[in-house]
This record gives C-alpha cells, sequence and structure tokens, in this order.
C-alpha cells in the first residue's frame, strides 16, 4: 500500500509543477522542443575520385584484418574450450 500512495503523491506534485507555470514541459529533453539557436551543419570538403576510392581501399582492408584477427581469436578459444570438455 506504501508503494501506491507514493506513487499518488509523485504524479499529483509533478502535475502542480505543471500547473504554477514554474516549469516548460519538455525543455531539459535530449535537444529540448524549442527552436535551434545557431545551429550550423558542417560541410564536408569535396574530394577528388581517386581519393575516395583509397580512403575506400583502405577502410576495406582494415575491415578485413579486423574480421581475420576475430576469426583466429574465435578459433583458438573454441578450440581451448573443447579440448577442456574432452579433458572432463
Amino acid at each position: 500500500m506504501g508503494s501506491i500512495s507514493s506513487m499518488n503523491a509523485t504524479i499529483n506534485n509533478n502535475r502542480k509543477l505543471l500547473k504554477n507555470g514554474k516549469r516548460k514541459p519538455f525543455t531539459k529533453m535530449n535537444g529540448g522542443s524549442s527552436k535551434k539557436k545557431g545551429y550550423k551543419p558542417y560541410v564536408l570538403p569535396k574530394l577528388q575520385p581517386h581519393v575516395l576510392k583509397r580512403i575506400r581501399l583502405k577502410v576495406k582492408r582494415e575491415h578485413r584484418k579486423l574480421l581475420i584477427k576475430k576469426l583466429v581469436i574465435a578459433t583458438i578459444i573454441l578450440l581451448v574450450i573443447t579440448y577442456w570438455f574432452y579433458q572432463l
């Protein structure tokens, strides 16, 4: 019974905060509902196609290396677990 009464008291207190005008709803949320002030999006510089291609290839190589590392580690862990399991 105590939790229900405390829940009702919280709801009533929140209603009172909204009624007396001391608090504006939805302003302290992430970003708020007010107008954005001075927001200017970042504009990426124009790049040559060969530069973009080099970046794309570099990223693909990095992802491939990371995938190989993950597969090797997973295989080693799997082998250790299976070895340990069959030793019991």
